[in-house]
């Protein structure tokens, strides 16, 4: 099949390694192929760029690395086709990547934007790794199709709204919540972004409990808390859910009445209740898992997600406190 001339695909990075070399060889391969690939380099990496540049692809080198947001919008506005796909440079994109994007727009009538998922088989072993990535499967799988945001490590966004709109928040310089920023902007344009969790790519990335802690915490409940509150909005979807939500206060109270109970003992049957409610809660998350690795993998990871809502809630409580603190500064 021909290449897709509307379509213009882009790919950063920040550094040369053996996922991006996968991505870009899984590129290389796709298709229909899009019309064009640009691979924006976030730093001055030249073996990227010379990667790129192997496979035919067109490059752009921001030497002075301003970020993640700055090199998507960068390569965007380079970019010649009337759809823009975002790719991340740690995935790997299914064969059919392209003419799935275009169809995900389709998905929603009127749609402007897509978005897909990672496949639930990740390529990274280790509990850590294909927890974290099973539970963004899992969440994107089950998530409202006509979506609040956006996902930039595998989606599609029509070129003239996404200028329209400026594109990503280059405030954002490491992957964070840029891409939310940028469908909340689209929403509140009046256009509608879709969820198709047919369209797929395999994340390559190797989770460990430093990653959890960062990017769980500092990267995203804090920034997004942060935008949810400066939006004024909360919605019931992806990770902050009625079900999340819920499933975070339990795991609070769990630890409140846990150190609570050094003084009173007998309060000590309070924080088993309360986590086997988060437990009782999240049972047919932990049942995918179970299909996806046997109930040994499935316990293992229950810790895993109790912190992921015990630092949820860190980086919900630190949002408002900053943004309280940016109120009485005048800088909110």
């Amino acid at each position: 099949m021909g290449p897709l001339p509307e379509t213009s695909l882009i790919i950063t990075a920040h550094r040369h390694g053996p996922m991006l070399e996968k991505c870009l060889d899984a590129v290389a391969a796709l298709d229909p192929a899009p019309g064009e690939t640009i691979v924006v380099v976030d730093g001055n990496d030249q073996a990227v760029a010379k990667s790129a540049q192997r496979r035919g692809f067109e490059t752009i080198v921001l030497p002075n690395a301003p970020g993640v947001s700055a090199a998507r919008n960068a390569g965007a506005a380079r970019a010649k086709g009337i759809f823009l796909l975002f790719l991340d440079s740690d995935v790997v994109p299914r064969r059919d990547h392209v003419a799935k994007a275009v169809s995900a727009l389709g998905t929603i009538p009127g749609a402007v934007a897509a978005f897909g998922c990672y496949d639930d088989s990740p390529a990274a072993p280790g509990v850590v790794s294909r927890y974290r990535n099973l539970l963004h499967h899992f969440t994107h799988f089950h998530a409202n199709r006509d979506a609040q945001s956006f996902w930039a490590a595998c989606g599609i966004c029509d070129a003239e709204v996404f200028r329209q709109v400026g594109g990503f928040d280059e405030t954002y310089r490491v992957p964070s919540i840029e891409d939310i920023a940028l469908g909340y902007k689209l929403r509140r344009a009046g256009h509608r972004i879709a969820l198709d969790p047919s369209w797929q790519v395999k994340h390559l990335k190797q989770w460990i409990w430093r990653d959890l802690v960062v990017t769980d915490i500092a990267r995203r409940a804090i920034p997004w808390t942060l935008l949810l509150l400066r939006e004024g909005r909360l919605d019931n979807d992806l990770n902050i859910d009625t079900r999340s939500r819920w499933s975070a206060l339990l795991v609070a109270a769990a630890l409140a009445f846990l150190t609570l109970s050094i003084l009173q003992p007998w309060l000590l049957a309070a924080p088993a209740a309360f986590l086997a409610a988060a437990i009782f809660l999240n049972r047919r998350f932990y049942r995918f898992l179970a299909n996806h690795g046997g109930w040994p993998f499935a316990i293992r990871a229950i810790p895993l997600h109790l912190f992921y809502y015990f630092a949820a809630m860190i980086g919900w409580v630190s949002g408002h406190a900053i943004f309280l603190f940016q109120r009485i500064l005048g800088t909110q």
